[in-house]
């Protein structure tokens, strides 16, 4: 092989493991960020909740007060 050849190979070589690697990363990238949105969603979804879950217990529904219970032993109270 002449001089030129394996410096195309060698190239080549270079780009497949640089795709390689960028797949990887957005792979992990995209994984790392949906576990996040992921939180973030339900934590949203929570502080949304607790308003109407205190206004049922002010109405007398026992229901609602075991909701906040469970979110106060979660640690994820308004408090």
């Amino acid at each position: 092989m002449s001089t030129e050849s394996n410096k195309t190979a060698a190239l080549k070589a270079a780009l497949v493991a640089a795709e390689v690697a960028y797949e990887h990363g957005l792979e992990q990238g995209f994984a790392a960020g949906y576990a996040v949105g992921q939180q973030v969603g339900f934590v949203a979804g929570v502080i949304s909740v607790q308003d109407a879950l205190s206004s049922g217990l002010r109405h007398g529904s026992a229901e609602c007060g075991r909701a906040l219970e469970s979110l106060k032993r979660l640690g994820i109270d308004n408090e």
